[in-house]
């Protein structure tokens, strides 16, 4: 365990190390990404959790009906094309 004496001269290598201003610097773009994050109203969390219980409330099995449903409407929308473009080849070359 580091004593006192030698947390202090950690600290002092560090600020000598550092340009004036910087760890000021340092230290609001530190507080403004923790407002951002942690942000009660809209912040990334509260989104996240949001995001997170929109699925878990998402039925599955409403979802695969939903899939089976369109895929069933586009094979009848493809025989209703394949119908119309057949009567009207058929009006074109055999009236």
């Amino acid at each position: 365990m580091a004593t006192n004496k030698q947390i202090v001269e950690r600290l002092e290598c560090i600020e000598n190390r550092l340009p004036n201003g910087e760890l000021q610097e340092m230290h609001t773009m530190i507080k403004e990404i923790k407002e951002i994050l942690l942000d009660p109203e809209d912040g990334i969390i509260v989104r996240v959790n949001k995001n997170t219980y929109w699925r878990k409330e998402l039925d599955a099995d409403e979802f695969k009906a939903l899939i089976r449903w369109k895929q069933t409407i586009n094979s009848a929308l493809y025989v209703v094309y394949t119908a119309v473009v057949g009567i009207i080849l058929k009006l074109i070359f055999w009236t």
